[in-house]
């Protein structure tokens, strides 16, 4: 253990920095209790990354809890559960130390303003992920003065069970973005129809360098569709007196059914100076019952994004900007561990290979040249 190598005096005169990845999430009882504590040295522990927990749920952090509190020097904590998680509970004068980096995956967020500002210290913060958290309970706890030195801000909201309180998040992580500084990198998911993202995002336009903005509705159902920035606002974004002129990174949702002009939405992407890297979320251009006369040989998805790989090389050249180096077309909602649509309908076409969930990639082949592949999913 690092406790057994690492002496406070060899600490103190070599200023060690200790850096603990893939940490087990457990907690531990009775004589055990201590057992982070007696394992870490607290006084060099920079960095703090946990493993996700066995079993999935841990219903109780007090272990955990205590080394934090004891790990003054703390700067970076990953904390990675699943499900709905579990949370901290604070007692007495217990203190959190000031993160500089802090990543919540799964923390089921429930702290009122009251124990944000005794045992939560946000002071030293400057790179904030919160993923399949609840963001309404976050955002009203929080002062958001005390988050205005963000350079990282990534929030994926947990609470699709309470429509009402996502929307009210999207208000709330506007007002957030506003009052923040300057940012470097934006990652939200949200209702976009509620959040002005023009006026929002400018505020940043002399430091944003990677931007990722999706919708709540996203493309795992061909029924539904997914609200989309119109070409209009994304021209305001890319252009190049006062727009995203420094933006090198950007992942967005286009549902070809809602833009009021693909061909414009796409010239719009081109017309960013810098940007090199681009992620695309589409919808599946097929519908189930209609494959089965569809003609052999036909690959409707893959011509799509063919065709939008085109008109995006072709208004590169036009905009006179760099060279792509990578564009991701997503369709439905593909994921690296994908599930397959439960339908029917879609369980048949399946069988026959036939899948609404695609990933194409054309990015640069060590020819110098671009290159289109297919990126493929491990099925559970």
């Amino acid at each position: 253990m690092p406790a057994d190598i690492l002496s406070r005096r060899h600490i103190e005169i070599n200023r060690t920095k200790l850096y603990v990845d893939n940490l087990p999430l457990r907690d531990f009882d009775g004589e055990l209790y201590d057992t982070y504590l007696r394992a870490i040295p607290t006084d060099a522990l920079t960095s703090l990354k946990m493993a996700s927990p066995t079993p999935p749920l841990t219903t109780r952090l007090d272990s955990l809890k205590r080394l934090l509190t004891e790990a003054s020097r703390l700067e970076t904590f990953h904390y990675d559960d699943r499900g709905q998680g579990t949370r901290f509970t604070f007692t007495g004068n217990e203190r959190l130390p000031a993160f500089k980096e802090l990543n919540l995956r799964s923390y089921d967020w429930n702290h009122g303003s009251d124990v944000v500002l005794k045992h939560w210290d946000f002071s030293q913060i400057q790179h904030l992920k919160l993923v399949d958290v609840p963001m309404f309970p976050f955002l009203t706890s929080i002062a958001f003065p005390d988050l205005r030195q963000l350079r990282t801000l990534h929030c994926e909201d947990f609470s699709a069970h309470l429509p009402e309180k996502r929307e009210e998040a999207t208000r709330g992580l506007d007002l957030l973005v506003r009052q923040i500084w300057a940012l470097n990198t934006l990652k939200l998911t949200c209702h976009t129809r509620l959040f002005p993202v023009v006026d929002t995002l400018l505020r940043h336009a002399g430091s944003l360098r990677m931007l990722r903005l999706r919708d709540h509705v996203g493309f795992g159902d061909e029924e539904r569709r997914c609200p989309t920035l119109r070409a209009s606002d994304l021209a305001r974004l890319a252009a190049h007196g006062g727009g995203l002129v420094h933006l090198r990174a950007l992942e967005l949702d286009m549902d070809v059914a809602l833009c009021d002009d693909p061909p414009l939405f796409l010239r719009a992407l081109c017309a960013f100076p810098r940007l090199h890297s681009l992620v695309l979320h589409t919808q599946t251009v097929l519908r189930p019952l209609e494959e089965e006369v569809a003609p052999l040989g036909t690959d409707r998805d893959y011509d799509a994004a063919m065709g939008i790989f085109a008109a995006l090389a072709r208004g590169r050249q036009s905009a006179g900007a760099v060279t792509w180096r990578s564009v991701t077309v997503n369709v439905g909602g593909w994921r690296h561990v994908m599930v397959r649509r439960m339908g029917e309908a879609w369980r048949e076409q399946n069988a026959r290979g036939v899948f609404a969930e695609r990933c194409f990639v054309m990015e640069r082949g060590e020819g110098g040249g671009m290159v289109v592949r297919e990126e493929m999913a491990v099925e559970t």
